[in-house]
């Protein structure tokens, strides 16, 4: 079974996110699709949402599991956020072999964005990420493809752990959004309407 894992903040989940996800999936085409939201990130020391409510928002995903390019199979996982609220730190790396122990004879990919890429080598035990998963890597930016091709040769010298799916950039950042959303915009471009429902119920992100 091919399962591909998108993970992320998703603070929150924004029309950049899907469209990355549905780049990856097309690319992929595996069996089962897992969203799971970050209970704490190591490189973030918090989230402006609380991860309940990040939860909830990831539920825009399902939508892409009644497209023709993702497969039905799409689930939005807690594991990550119940890791972080019994006090242990969040590395893809553990998501990765819990994934990995689930299904040992299938095949596992995480999809990332190209400046993930780039940083990938700054990942815990990136190696072992790679040795378990492949990447599906998706562009947030046209023409970075040169400077993307380069750092998967430093990563991966065989050439057999890296895919790139080919995607029309969405160009958008979580914490751009999270800006404009407290200056009283409502980004209805960037953000599905059941995002920017809990947004207005909860009041979120407002100063």
């Amino acid at each position: 079974m091919k399962t591909l894992l998108y993970g992320g903040s998703f603070d929150p989940p924004h029309n950049g996110h899907l469209n990355n996800l549905r780049a990856a999936a097309a690319c992929v085409r595996p069996d089962r699709v897992v969203v799971m939201p970050a209970g704490l990130s190591p490189f973030k020391q918090h989230t402006a949402a609380p991860a309940a409510l990040r939860l909830e928002m990831c539920g825009c995903f399902r939508q892409l599991a009644q497209e023709e390019a993702v497969t039905p199979q799409l689930e939005v996982s807690s594991w990550e956020i119940a890791q972080a609220e019994a006090g242990r730190r969040n590395y893809t790396v553990l998501t990765v072999e819990m994934l990995a122990a689930q299904d040992p004879e299938g095949e596992l990919y995480l999809a990332v964005g190209s400046d993930m890429l780039l940083s990938f080598d700054g990942w815990h035990r990136w190696q072992d990420i790679l040795r378990l998963a492949h990447l599906v890597v998706t562009s947030r930016n046209a023409g970075d493809a040169p400077e993307l091709c380069a750092k998967a040769r430093q990563l991966d010298p065989a050439g057999q752990r890296i895919l790139f799916a080919p995607v029309t950039a969405l160009p958008m950042a979580s914490s751009a959004l999270r800006q404009r959303l407290a200056a009283g915009e409502d980004c209805a471009e960037e953000l599905p309407e059941a995002v920017r429902a809990v947004i207005r119920r909860e009041h979120l992100y407002q100063t």
